[in-house]
């Protein structure tokens, strides 16, 4: 009998790290990204870890995305990071993948050293502290680095993050995120 090579059919699978302190809604950032991809059709994980002062300590929040279903829920690498502060910056720096891409608020960029600044990836810097402070609420600064996530990685579209918005967050609050979503939107 003769053999055949079977070629290997290898999952898409994209792992992305949302870091930043307490209280800049990097958690609620994951959970929206997390909904967003699940409605895009891919199985999601989302992590999440944050310091015991919440607010002010480091928070990072991990999402699996993958077309296949997700047994290995070790997250080692990002292919994409999405920083919000210089602390996580300073922490999480490592964690990105060679090549990958890392989303990062201007004003963190700004504020960074060149021995800080990895060569290895792409980096995309975005005014969202700027854009969320002019929109009135700085908290909001996660939602204009998630659709600036979504224009530059097509892994969801910027509909499917507002959809997101609207399922999870109370009404009260989805108006300033959805004008959050339509400028990072552009931001690029």
């Amino acid at each position: 009998m003769k053999s055949v090579d079977v070629p290997k059919v290898s999952k898409m699978q994209t792992t992305i790290m949302i870091s930043g302190t307490g209280g800049q809604g990097v958690i609620a950032a994951a959970e929206f990204l997390a909904e967003a991809l699940y409605k895009n059709g891919r199985h999601v994980v989302n992590t999440r870890s944050y310091g015991a002062e919440a607010r002010g300590g480091s928070a990072r929040a991990e999402v699996i995305a993958s077309d296949e279903e997700i047994y290995d829920l070790q997250f080692e690498k990002a292919d994409i990071m999405v920083i919000l502060s210089i602390p996580a910056y300073r922490k999480f720096v490592s964690v990105g993948k060679p090549g990958g891409l890392m989303i990062v608020d201007s004003r963190v960029s700004a504020k960074l050293v060149s021995g800080e600044i990895r060569k290895d990836l792409e980096v995309m810097t975005v005014s969202a502290s700027d854009i969320a402070e002019r929109l009135g609420n700085p908290i909001v600064a996660n939602m204009v680095l998630l659709a600036a996530l979504a224009k530059k990685t097509q892994l969801i579209s910027i509909d499917q993050l507002r959809d997101a918005v609207k399922t999870l967050m109370r009404p009260q609050f989805q108006e300033i995120n959805l004008k959050a979503i339509e400028e990072g939107a552009t931001a690029l």
